[in-house]
């Protein structure tokens, strides 16, 4: 390696070690979904034979976590021997929801002559486990422990592809030499990156957020029933994250003289910090007292006491960025691919071709090149760094402690317990990310109060040996800035290969002090003259290398952001009747 290059290996022995590590440990999140849902999905094996259901009832106590439970007894046979069980469901004792159980239970109230009065020697079906026929379930899981589990797989098994990635891929690798043409390939790791943020935003939103939005248009319709007040009670939850509240009050009411129980407060159901507003709630509604709710006339075991939508009708607009960074990254890398193979900067001899194709490949890039004759910005658009930050601040935390309360947070016994633990241990890293994206959304918010400088160049016409005058002056912001200067770099990057990985080595083989000074006034406006060395090498972008010029204008500001603000200009080559 040329002396004075720094090597930056992108697939080095020390990325590989942590790949492994990270792999290893996401693994496990993978197989606790795996396992969760194969859990939940195991009893579609088991052997369905006849039972008849001797008592259904639904036991509510308060005291008991989850307070409603399922009170029941079935009996079958099979190979001769008589069995009785007595589980509703493989993984869950009971729920936090009413609704849950009686959903259950009315489906096998439901007779060909209608509705029965009673439970008793109903005859149905329950799942016996092969080689244990003690063992049994009335019913299948619930759907929300099936895609509980798929989703926690989902999530560990976007991690392990991360870390295989980092382990096996060579992401260095940005172009591949085909008949002297260079071209981009396609990024895999991108692709996997947005269509996990694609999948989980379609996935909240079609999952949760449009269900929800059914049900509360249809609520509208629900039919106003009194209701008298079995309990009425705060419920509290704590986690790392701190504690949340959610009015319980359980209810019963008469639709067409048959009695039905709920204890459901709101569409949402959800829980939140904040306790004073619920307390008055429950204050408000003590046992044995009357209140109105609002009942499915189709399916009357359905009731809830507020129909409004309130602060969580906002959280339909959660999935909105997760889906827009999906499929509109996907569609810019789908579109960027169908532009076809960008040819690197061929050499010309004819003034003005190499600086024209370098322009094009900086724009490719994504530079900001220093136009002539125009007063520009010295570096980019600070307020679009701030919103882009405080967005994703917002909801990468948003998201996080969503996941963290709602997804796990409610996860009963032993199991929900290391579940929502592991999870936790799990999102320590994304919380780190979460609190440095909040820093930095702070930091650029500072930064809009900066000094703001702009620059103009005289002449585009740069070439070795010559020589323009670049301007400055000070477009705005507040503070005074301590020190100033100005400075053209010449940097050399190229990108080379050693086994199976590829390695960028990034050298800086000019840097020149244009202009530098303390004076206050000195630092509001001014130009110096900005010559290219004699013997510097033409701007140059290729499929390995690059040759990249910049003027650079550098301040201190006390008690703001300091400025590191820089333009790229061009560096054209000498034509045929210049050259010595």
């Amino acid at each position: 390696m040329p002396t004075g290059l720094r090597s930056e290996s992108s697939n080095s022995w020390g990325v590989r070690f942590f790949g492994i590590f990270w792999t290893a440990f996401s693994s496990i999140f993978l197989g606790i979904g795996l396992w969760t849902t194969w859990g939940a999905l195991e009893t579609l094996r088991w052997q369905s034979v006849p039972c008849v259901i001797e008592r259904f009832e639904i036991a509510a106590d308060q005291k008991q976590d989850p307070p409603f439970r399922p009170d029941l007894v079935y009996r079958y046979e099979l190979d001769g021997r008589k069995y009785t069980g007595t589980r509703l469901w493989k993984t869950k004792e009971g729920s936090d929801s009413y609704e849950d159980l009686a959903k259950v239970r009315e489906r096998f109230t439901q007779g060909p002559e209608g509705p029965r009065t009673s439970l008793a020697e109903v005859t149905t079906e329950c799942r016996v486990k092969p080689g244990e026929p003690e063992t049994s379930v009335l019913t299948l899981s619930s759907s929300g422990q099936i895609w509980g589990g798929l989703a926690f797989a989902a999530f560990g098994g976007f991690f392990v592809l991360i870390g295989l990635a980092l382990i096996f891929g060579r992401p260095g690798k940005e172009a591949k030499t085909v008949s002297g043409k260079t071209i981009t390939e396609r990024p895999l790791a991108a692709v996997i990156a947005l269509l996990f943020f694609g999948c989980a935003g379609l996935a909240m939103l079609f999952g949760l957020i449009v269900p929800k939005a059914i049900e509360y248009f249809a609520a509208r319709g629900w039919k106003e029933t009194e209701a008298e007040i079995i309990w009425s009670r705060l419920r509290s939850k704590s986690d790392s994250d701190g504690t949340t509240y959610s009015v319980d009050l359980f209810y019963r009411y008469q639709v067409d003289g048959h009695e039905y129980r709920s204890n459901r407060y709101d569409i949402w159901s959800g829980s939140s910090s904040g306790s004073k507003g619920k307390r008055e709630v429950v204050k408000a509604h003590p046992p044995g007292s009357k209140l109105t709710v609002f009942v499915d006339p189709e399916k009357p075991w359905r009731a809830v006491v507020r129909r409004e939508a309130g602060w969580w009708g906002l959280f339909a607009l959660f999935p909105l960025p997760f889906i827009a960074i999906g499929i509109g990254g996907l569609w810019a890398v789908h579109k960027k691919y169908r532009q076809g193979p960008s040819v690197s900067a061929p050499h010309s001899t004819r003034p003005g071709r190499a600086g024209h194709v370098a322009a094009v490949r900086m724009h490719r890039l994504g530079a900001k090149p220093l136009p002539a004759g125009e007063w520009v910005r010295a570096g980019g658009s600070r307020v679009g760094a701030f919103i882009f930050l405080l967005i994703f601040a917002l909801f990468w935390n948003g998201f996080l402690i969503f996941s963290q309360r709602s997804l796990w947070g409610d996860a009963g016994g032993g199991f929900g317990k290391v579940i929502g633990g592991a999870f936790t241990l799990f999102m320590i890293p994304f919380f780190l990310v979460g609190i440095a994206t909040a820093v930095g959304a702070v930091y650029t918010f500072a930064a809009l109060f900066a000094p703001r400088f702009e620059l103009q160049l005289a002449s585009d016409d740069l070439k070795p040996g010559r020589s323009a005058r670049v301007q400055w002056r000070r477009a705005g912001g507040r503070g005074q800035p301590t020190d100033l200067a100005l400075l053209l770099v010449g940097r050399e990057e190229a990108t080379y290969s050693q086994g199976s990985s590829n390695s960028t080595a990034r050298s800086v083989f000019h840097e020149e002090i244009l202009f530098q000074t303390t004076i206050p006034q000195a630092m509001n406006a001014g130009g110096v003259s900005l010559k290219i060395p004699d013997d510097a090498v033409p701007t140059f972008s290729g499929s390995n290398n690059r040759i990249v010029w910049r003027v650079c204008l550098y301040s201190n500001v006390p008690w703001l952001p300091d400025l590191r603000e820089e333009r790229e200009i061009i560096v054209q080559p000498l034509d045929a009747t210049e050259l010595p």
